[in-house]
């Protein structure tokens, strides 16, 4: 019966099984360990007799893997890959961080500066979710979550205004009228009616002169704005989600109007050093004026 308890001999004798096992042979695993042949032999003797289970044996091209042998090998090499990463994560003071973010924020205005994070910061690792997420602060310490609301979140919780304008493919806007309104229906962490934000632009300025009665509906903005490079119509772009787009020229304004705040992105939990350089890099990064690259 397969001993409860670990023990040092008992883990040494396993990693000689592991290099054997890996090696093809004891001749091989004997060189790689730098012992003898019948060192690794007696090692091998004594795991089996202890273990009650054969876990190798000689077959027409050297030895092989019984079927506790096979099933013994596989969990050695996932414990001893963990405990290298283990060991390399201690060594080196990595850490890994989590970084949640509304669908669009992450991948068209994160996704495309994390590695400039990385580069400053190579020994925290950042794993990016793209998830609409309550604003609340996460109970796990080293998950960040940002999110996109309506209104400023209560105080003491970083946050940023968010601007936007109607934006079109050059084309279209060549064409002349009868675009339809692109909307993104979830828009922010909380709920919300569909069209609310373009409701806000409406409120403020009208409906834009290039469009017509028609509307169509979608639940990401980055699916309102690639159907609007497509040339499908008109929708409410966000500054810092279109200003790459505005750069290379396959959208552009409707017209030059000064741009309406549309939202906020707010910060919240994460906890420690490696949190505290991600949350300082972000407020940094939003802090920049998307129209200085736009």
């Amino acid at each position: 019966m397969l001993p409860r308890r670990l023990d040092a001999s008992l883990l040494a004798d396993l990693w000689f099984f592991h290099a054997v096992a890996a090696a093809g042979g004891f001749r091989r695993a004997a060189a790689q360990l730098s012992i003898s042949q019948g060192a690794v032999s007696q090692r091998m003797l004594r795991l089996e007799g202890r273990l009650g289970l054969v876990l190798m044996q000689r077959g027409p091209r050297g030895f092989v893997l019984t079927a506790a042998g096979e099933q013994l090998y596989a969990a050695a090499q996932q414990g001893f890959a963990a405990l290298g990463q283990g060991l390399a994560a201690v060594q080196t003071g990595a850490i890994t961080l989590r970084l949640v973010a509304p669908p669009s924020l992450a991948l068209g205005w994160l996704l495309p500066r994390l590695g400039q994070f990385s580069r400053r910061y190579p020994d925290i690792s950042v794993d990016l979710q793209a998830d609409t997420l309550p604003p609340q602060p996460p109970a796990d310490p080293l998950q960040l979550r940002l999110c996109y609301l309506p209104q400023p979140p209560q105080a003491g919780v970083p946050h940023w205004p968010e601007y936007g304008f109607p934006v079109l493919s050059p084309a279209a806007r060549q064409a002349g009228t009868g675009l339809a309104l692109l909307h993104d229906d979830s828009p922010w962490g909380t709920s919300s009616a569909p069209g609310s934000e373009w409701a806000r632009w409406l409120a403020a300025y009208g409906r834009p002169a290039c469009c017509g009665p028609a509307e169509r509906h979608f639940n990401q903005a980055q699916l309102a704005y690639r159907s609007a490079q497509a040339g499908e119509g008109v929708a409410l772009g966000r500054q810092r989600l279109v200003a790459a787009a505005l750069q290379e020229g396959s959208l552009c304004r409707c017209d030059d109007g000064p741009p309406l705040l549309l939202g906020y992105y707010a910060l919240y939990g994460g906890q420690g050093d490696a949190a505290a350089a991600l949350a300082a890099w972000l407020a940094a990064e939003l802090a920049v004026d998307p129209t200085a690259a736009s």
